[in-house]
């Protein structure tokens, strides 16, 4: 079940902020804060009445709230009374609604208005998201690597975009992204997000191999100047940060490049860059740059090379050996998913070619996808006929329950074998088939191969064989 990605988030460390004070060693971890907020919030205008608290968070509450006016739920956050005192929490809050603003995305969520409520407290209107965080997927463990992938490519579209417009985001982390109940991408809270200066004098960093063929299609694209700034103050999140945002050095977009590496290091082999007992134990590893037992571990991943090599890369200590942007990540990952498709295909039609049985590609939906020229030839459908309607609707009805009960078991993981069900011809006989049939994991697919065993007993084996 999809929940809010405004719900609270409580749980493993990685998602603990801390502030630290330029040039002190020490540093504090953002305050939490009380659970409960005393009351909801009383605002100046009616236009919106306060349905529920969704989440508590190191910065503010974000309740649920409905728009009178445009007859619609929205998400109403109001900066905490506790971080209201605070100068610097202030200015990050109303940042965060200009950069929101100012970054006119579908994978950034729109800001409707911004005002203060009746004891003063600034809040942000903004679109109400249903779905769950990348952090809330990963911890679920059912979604699949190469939906894992999509998502990551939808965030790096996202941040080569803010990329362009001068904007560096400075917390990306899984559970800064969110998903929606249509698929739909955006990453979350920019906070401690900066406007940076152009340097057009600074060169770009230059990476091996299809790293650099992909900066230079990415600088033919756009221009992407250096960009530079000076923090203030060290915020963010330690596990994903990079060594000279640790460090309170001047940073450019390979900061946010380190962020998106860490993450595709925990999507490839399960954990993130640092991990430690304690956030302190953390922030120092982030201080010193200690990735050597990350990149071992993607080494050994068993995971594809180029994306091995990808994460890798952005995630050199050295920023000068990173990807320039989150473009060049974009584009290279895009580059290997078309690559991976054509192989596929290309495969797939060699044996769709050579296939004596009936062979088809399904979805985990229950249609067809792909079938060969025996399909029509034993059921006398043409392919279009096939492919537009749920393959259960081609089953005997005495056999619908069964054939769906396989079906889960195949979205379960587990083969299929030898199970028979009967299909409705073009000429209302039926035709009893064997299937053969296996998941494909990282597709997301079924391959399934079937044959006409008609001229047995239907009853000569049990139904499933598994």
């Amino acid at each position: 079940m999809c929940r809010s990605p405004y719900e609270a988030e409580t749980g493993p460390p990685e998602d603990e902020s801390l502030g630290v004070a330029e040039g002190h060693d020490e540093f504090s971890v953002a305050p939490s804060g009380t659970r409960h907020p005393p009351s909801p919030p009383r605002l100046l205008t009616d236009r919106y009445q306060v349905l529920e608290l969704l989440q508590t968070g190191g910065m503010g509450w974000v309740y649920r709230a409905h728009d009178r006016m445009l007859d619609r739920d929205v998400a109403l956050k109001v900066l905490r009374n506790d971080r209201a005192m605070s100068s610097f929490a202030a200015g990050d809050f109303a940042k965060e609604a200009q950069v929101m603003s100012f970054l006119s995305h579908p994978g950034v969520t729109p800001i409707y208005e911004t005002g203060v409520c009746e004891n003063g407290q600034p809040f942000h209107v903004m679109k109400l998201v249903d779905g769950m965080t990348l952090r809330q997927m990963l911890e679920d463990g059912r979604a699949e690597t190469a939906e894992l992938l999509n998502i990551f490519t939808d965030v790096c579209q996202t941040m080569a975009f803010a990329h362009t417009r001068g904007v560096i985001h400075l917390d990306l982390k899984p559970s800064n992204i969110m998903v929606g109940a249509f698929g739909e991408v955006h990453v979350m809270d920019w906070g401690l997000a900066q406007h940076v200066k152009r340097n057009p004098l600074a060169e770009e960093s230059q990476a091996d191999g299809t790293l650099r063929a992909a900066e230079a299609a990415a600088s033919a694209e756009v221009e992407v100047s250096d960009l530079i700034t000076r923090q203030a103050h060290i915020n963010g999140t330690p596990q994903y940060m990079s060594p000279e945002q640790a460090r309170g050095s001047t940073l450019d977009a390979r900061a946010d490049v380190f962020s998106l590496g860490g993450i595709l290091c925990e999507l490839l082999s399960g954990h993130a860059p640092y991990e430690g007992e304690s956030l302190r134990q953390v922030y120092r590893c982030a201080v010193r740059g200690k990735t050597f037992l990350s990149l071992e571990r993607l080494r050994r991943c068993g995971l594809d090379d180029t994306l091995v090599r990808l994460a890798i890369n952005c995630l050199q200590i050295e920023v000068s050996d990173r990807p320039a942007n989150a473009r060049v990540l974009a584009h290279v990952i895009q580059a290997h998913q078309m690559a991976t498709l054509r192989s596929v295909q290309s495969d797939m039609n060699r044996f769709f070619e050579l296939s004596p049985d009936m062979f088809c590609i399904a979805d985990r939906n229950g249609f067809f996808v792909r079938v060969n020229d025996n399909f029509s030839r034993v059921l006398g459908y043409s392919t279009a006929e096939l492919l537009s309607k749920p393959f259960v609707s081609f089953v005997h009805e005495e056999d619908a329950d069964s054939t769906i009960a396989q079906v889960e078991a195949l979205n379960q993981g587990r083969p299929v074998i030898r199970f028979r069900n009967r299909y409705r011809t073009s000429q209302g006989k039926w035709v009893t088939l064997e299937w053969t049939a296996k998941s494909i994991e990282n597709e997301q697919l079924v391959f399934a191969v079937a044959r006409d065993v008609t001229t047995r007993s239907f009853n000569e084996v049990p139904i499933a064989d598994t």
